[in-house]
């Protein structure tokens, strides 16, 4: 995200890119946004909370001003939409995403590898949602195929999310190994992010994908750091997923929450407006 690197950041513009993909993605209340691309950062970070009400009011707030910025607009939509469970109404939203910055010929800049890999990765986790594993598979194929230009090394969080999603996708046919070396890739990447939000994310997908190869101990001992780190941090959405991912694998410790509880304070901050 070579404009996201920038040293002429606002310091708006840095608070907001810090609290979406830096070292403070529980900051709250948040700087007004002023721009487009503001608005797309706090909007990442407001859902990062669970806030997504304020974030959709915030998406809705400015009209992008070229393609690549309005893909990504588009794509976070879709994300949202995923979250609570809704692949068919994402799907929309990401197919927007591809149609607004084309496929046809290789990306002139890395907000377009951006936009085009988000897009793409984006339709895989859509696909791998509804159950169509060999779709999936041949879509994170392609978003791939835009990271590999001269512009595809400027940003680490495409690359990361792909490998999230080829984890689930290895797990959701079984492949246990595969997706403990797809984790692992992750977590590669994520270490070279100064995102915590995304290495929390990552620590997620790697005790899910303990849990595929039977380490059902270590998926709960790592799954409920995952819950402790995500509500330390408050990163509400990755607290309740790593909660559902303790009651799968053995329990809570004492004084958790219960991710039913949790899941009833997403929707109070407007997990059903996402769409």
């Amino acid at each position: 995200m070579p404009s996201e690197q920038s040293s002429l950041f606002t310091a708006t513009q840095s608070e907001l890119f810090d609290a979406a993909f830096g070292g403070s993605p529980g900051r709250f209340p948040l700087p007004a946004s002023t721009d487009p691309r503001e608005s797309w950062y706090r909007s990442v970070a407001l859902a990062g909370q669970g806030r997504y009400g304020a974030a959709a009011v915030e998406l809705r707030r400015r009209r992008p001003d070229n393609a690549e910025l309005a893909s990504l607009h588009a794509s976070t939509r879709a994300s949202w939409l995923r979250q609570v469970g809704n692949h068919e109404r994402a799907a929309h939203f990401d197919g927007r995403a591809v149609f607004l910055v084309g496929l046809t010929g290789p990306p002139q800049s890395g907000d377009a590898v951006e936009a085009r890999s988000d897009a793409l990765t984006g339709l895989a986790a859509d696909a791998l949602g509804r159950g169509r594993f060999d779709l999936s598979e041949t879509l994170l194929a392609r978003s791939a195929a835009q990271r590999d230009g001269p512009f595809g090394s400027g940003s680490w969080r495409p690359a990361l999310r792909a490998a999230w999603v080829a984890a689930e996708l290895a797990m959701m046919r079984g492949d246990g190994s595969g997706a403990v070396r797809h984790a692992e890739c992750a977590r590669d990447l994520a270490n070279d992010a100064d995102s915590l939000r995304h290495l929390v994310k990552t620590d997620l997908v790697c005790a899910a994908a303990l849990s595929c190869i039977g380490e059902i101990t270590r998926a709960n001992e790592a799954a409920v750091q995952v819950a402790y780190a995500a509500g330390m941090h408050g990163l509400l959405p990755l607290r309740w997923a790593a909660t559902m991912l303790c009651e799968g694998t053995g329990g809570l410790d004492a004084g958790m929450v219960a991710s039913v509880d949790l899941a009833a304070e997403i929707d109070r901050r407007g997990g059903s407006m996402t769409d």
